[in-house]
């Protein structure tokens, strides 16, 4: 590609900005651009200052995919109507790569960002996707975000449970949850077996039954396990511990936080159910309408990708050939370069197949 175009280094904080008229040609060297208002007027400011000098209608900005620390300066781009491009770090890398040394500067990056657009022609200009797949995908990080959380109380709390109830999760097999409403309440009113065992079944299940929300037959089998399980089990701390006092609150903050991850998830389903191509993944074998929804707000608008490849190519699943002398390079590891979280939800898919129909595993 040619024309003038403003590479920019992004970097939390501040951002290091350079105007190129051609490749090779820089007009000054690289600048500090702050992400303040001011910071980006110096930027508006630097874009009519090239316009003059090469004449050109537009002049692109080309910077790299960072995370979430360009988030401000595509925002700004957006707003003021200026094209811009954003660079794969990857490919960045690669160039970056061709130089003997391989330095990486906040000078020398700006140079490396102009390299890959004026060598590169397949490069285009960022065109925003639609704002029902960007909404998807932000619920869908937040709902991750939220779940992170929740597996770290979940692992605290069975550490926990081991301690105050050991064994007490052999209770709860096959379709049973150690995590339902019955189990919880129970634990969280009686947080030690000697607490629990103060009192009779029939009296348990009468506290408990109302804020659980079961039939009575259901919470009184599932205090009878407990209460078994309370009779044989040898605490590993007492009643008056600085653990059982905990556990209640433990115990809370693990259930908002469940009803909260639902919540983020049914939010997420329900837009996305809205979509034609909800309905179409969910005839696929392996995917509910969790993985559907959420495969949805990873993947975006589908038809912005050409083929299929492109689809596997965004999640990082084509292989990586590696081949050299009597070495096919055929049967190897797959690049993982690419979107992992799509990456993970086809990970899921597999294995929930490979668990519940092994005959269609092993057809595929």
């Amino acid at each position: 590609m040619d024309g003038p175009i403003i590479t920019v280094d992004v970097s939390k904080g501040n951002c290091h900005y350079q105007p190129w008229l051609t490749a090779g040609h820089s007009l000054r060297k690289p600048k500090v651009l702050n992400d303040t208002k001011d910071g980006f007027e110096a930027l508006s400011e630097t874009i009519e200052m090239v316009k003059e000098k090469s004449e050109a209608d537009t002049v692109p900005v080309v910077f790299e995919a960072t995370g979430v620390y360009h988030r401000c300066l595509q925002k700004y781009l957006d707003d003021i109507g200026n094209p811009y491009i954003v660079v794969p770090p990857l490919l960045s890398a690669a160039y970056r790569k061709t130089n003997l040394h391989g330095n990486k500067t906040d000078n020398a990056d700006c140079a490396h960002i102009a390299k890959v657009y004026y060598q590169e022609e397949h490069l285009q200009c960022h065109q925003n996707e639609s704002d029902t797949y960007a909404r998807l995908r932000a619920k869908n990080r937040m709902y991750e975000s939220e779940l992170k959380i929740l597996r770290q109380r979940k692992c605290t709390f069975r550490a926990m449970l081991d301690v105050i109830y050991p064994r007490m999760d052999k209770c709860f097999k096959g379709h049973a949850s150690l995590y339902d409403s019955v189990p919880m309440e129970v634990l969280k009113k009686y947080p030690h077996p000697s607490l629990l065992l103060r009192h009779g079944e029939e009296t348990i299940v009468k506290a408990i039954q109302k804020p659980a929300g079961h039939k009575k037959g259901f919470t009184e089998n599932i205090v009878h396990k407990m209460y078994q399980c309370a009779e044989e089990c040898y605490s590993g701390v007492d009643a008056d511990s600085v653990e059982v006092q905990q556990f209640p609150q433990m115990i809370n903050e693990l259930i908002e936080q469940m009803e909260l991850c639902n919540t983020y998830l049914e939010e997420l389903i329900e837009d996305a159910s809205k979509l034609p191509s909800f309905a179409i993944l969910l005839s696929i074998p392996g995917i509910g309408r969790n993985i559907a929804a959420r495969i949805i707000a990873e993947i975006g608008d589908v038809t912005r990708f050409r083929n299929a490849r492109g689809i596997v190519a965004y999640a990082g699943l084509n292989p990586k050939i590696n081949q050299s002398g009597e070495k096919d390079g055929t049967h190897l590891a797959i690049s993982k370069k690419g979107n992992r979280h799509l990456r993970c939800l086809v990970y899921r898919k597999r294995s929930i197949i490979r668990t519940y129909d092994k005959k269609h595993f092993q057809a595929h």
